[in-house]
């Protein structure tokens, strides 16, 4: 990061802590630590909490937070898969909007007050890459006896782990996958060893969703970030392969903010194939997502929650990503997950192929273009996995024609 850049943000950090502090101001004032508990703060995405979720049946297990009360403060994007997967794990759950936390002051104030009207224990922060306003604006207002914080082995030049914690886990290892990264920060934080790891897997309804044709391949063109989205136009060239070459539909899906996206497929698309399309951006829960994806017969996707969904009830995937963050998202570890297949840019497959013997992680801040990945790459993909299935033949091009 640049001098300039560095004085930037901290005039930032300056002014969102003034102001911060008029909108807390009398807030957890006098708060008495309820002993034995245990808050969790977790201010991450979909993703990160599909995978952090496969470790919370050793919380309860530990001798030291056995008889605990366990408290998760969460991000409340994934309060449906959290509510409804994993209650039996957590005694109170509070979900904070974080996206309106830091800009929406009255939304902040009301939030503030009944977070700080208790302390606590125990303040677990399982973020390994962490979030500046989350330890500044939150954490460090919070009562609690002991916060701990899991990170980096060596804090990088120019870095400081935030004062307000009162013990750090270093990590071991500076590069692993993210599913192997919890194993080692629940290994540390709970002082146990964690054998035979296996998938938690999604128990989601495995009913058919209304609307949802029998036989159909997903796809999910959205990301949380721009950089990481493939093209409009290389959707419709794969859907227009599919619908030419096989009998499945194909079930758009997303949120809300990938409309425009799904709308852009749809117009792409050769009028003849739109009565085997059916739009559901938008229109599921995280739990009908994850529930669309395990009847499938195929998901392909961008690096998003949908991967993560797919690889926790093993579904086959194909994914394209842009390589940002190699190794440590995607690609999944074959013995994590053997059904994906994940295509990357040419020039990230170089850097992976000049390194066979040594694991490759690639930084935050590499930013190769996804859309060098070409649809054909895509469909040779689709090709070593939909003929494995056996369920439909080919469609006779020729006949069907006539």
């Amino acid at each position: 990061m640049s001098g300039f850049k560095r004085i930037r943000r901290k005039i930032k950090q300056s002014a969102s802590q003034f102001i911060f502090n008029l909108a807390d101001w009398g807030a957890g004032r006098n708060v008495k630590i309820i002993d034995k508990t245990l808050v969790i703060i977790k201010n991450d995405l979909i993703g990160d909490y599909i995978l952090f979720r496969n470790f919370l049946p050793y919380i309860k297990q530990s001798e030291k937070y056995k008889d605990y009360k366990i408290i998760l403060i969460g991000n409340i994007i994934w309060k449906n898969i959290a509510e409804n997967l994993d209650a039996e794990y957590y005694d109170e759950m509070i979900w904070v909007s974080f996206d309106r936390f830091y800009k929406d002051l009255s939304y902040r104030r009301k939030t503030v007050k009944s977070i700080l009207s208790k302390g606590y224990q125990t303040l677990f922060y399982p973020v390994y890459s962490g979030d500046i306003y989350t330890e500044q604006f939150l954490i460090a207002k919070i009562t609690a006896k002991e916060k701990i914080k899991y990170a980096q082995p060596l804090p990088e030049v120019g870095t400081k782990v935030n004062s307000c914690f009162t013990e750090v886990i270093r990590s071991e290892h500076r590069y692993l996958f993210e599913i192997y990264r919890y194993k080692e920060m629940f290994e540390l934080f709970l002082h146990l060893s964690i054998k035979d790891f296996q998938w938690y897997n999604m128990n989601v309804n495995t009913n058919q969703l209304v609307g949802i044709p029998k036989q159909y391949v997903v796809f999910f063109p959205g990301s949380s970030a721009y950089l990481k989205r493939w093209n409009a136009s290389n959707f419709v060239q794969v859907a227009d392969y599919i619908m030419s070459t096989y009998s499945y539909h194909i079930v758009l899906a997303g949120s809300k903010k990938d409309k425009k996206y799904a709308k852009a497929i749809i117009a792409g698309i050769d009028e003849k194939y739109r009565n085997r399309l059916s739009d559901f951006t938008g229109k599921t829960s995280l739990l009908d997502l994850a529930n669309m994806i395990s009847n499938s017969n195929l998901l392909i996707t961008t690096d998003s929650a949908s991967l993560h969904m797919a690889a926790a009830v093993n579904k086959e995937t194909v994914c394209v990503f842009m390589g940002e963050s190699y190794g440590r998202f995607t690609p999944y570890p074959n013995e994590v997950f053997s059904k994906g297949k994940f295509i990357c840019p040419p020039e990230v497959e170089v850097l992976v192929l000049d390194q066979l013997t040594t694991p490759v992680f690639l930084s935050l801040n590499y930013n190769p273009d996804i859309n060098a990945i070409t649809a054909e790459r895509v469909i040779t993909a689709i090709e070593e996995l939909l003929p494995k299935k056996g369920v439909l033949k080919k469609v006779n091009l020729s006949s069907s024609q006539n």
